[in-house]
């Protein structure tokens, strides 16, 4: 199961980036992270954590609640 939730959450940061119509060199700038580690982020390679959660969820103006919700 936390593989799952964890695919989601990664599926949930480029979808929101999409929407939001940012490069990931965008988004990684505007919070804080290097781009290689957002790439990896959102390929599920590397699970974010809590901090860059925050981050992430404000630099994609929603809550974090939106970006790890459960379906």
């Amino acid at each position: 199961m936390k593989t799952l939730i964890d695919e989601t959450i990664c599926k949930r940061i480029v979808y929101y980036r999409n929407k939001c119509q940012l490069t990931q060199i965008e988004l990684a700038a505007n919070v804080g992270i290097r781009f290689n580690h957002l790439v990896d982020i959102e390929a599920g390679l590397k699970i974010p954590r809590m901090n860059e959660l925050e981050k992430l969820a404000t630099g994609l103006n929603i809550t974090i609640t939106e970006l790890v919700r459960r379906c």
